[in-house]
């Protein structure tokens, strides 16, 4: 598999985990026990941190050529 294609694996990935994340922000927000909304945030958290490391993959493979593959080490994803 090419490095770009790679990049739209993770793309689509990313959609996925994003969809899941605003699932959760809806039942966080209709959740009426302070329990299951502190759990659901927990939740969302683990899920941005997901989704924040898979678009910084993402870019990464798809700009992996330019400049030997290292210039965007640090770099925003988004």
């Amino acid at each position: 598999m090419a490095l770009r294609e790679m990049a739209q694996e993770y793309r689509r990935n990313t959609a996925l985990l994003e969809l899941r994340m605003k699932q959760l922000q809806v039942a966080q927000r209709r959740a009426r026990n302070q329990e299951v909304k502190y759990r659901l945030k927990q939740r969302i958290g683990c899920l941005r941190m997901l989704i924040n490391e898979s678009r910084k993959t993402a870019f990464i493979l798809e700009h992996y050529h330019e400049n030997g593959g290292h210039e965007h080490d640090g770099k925003r994803a988004v």
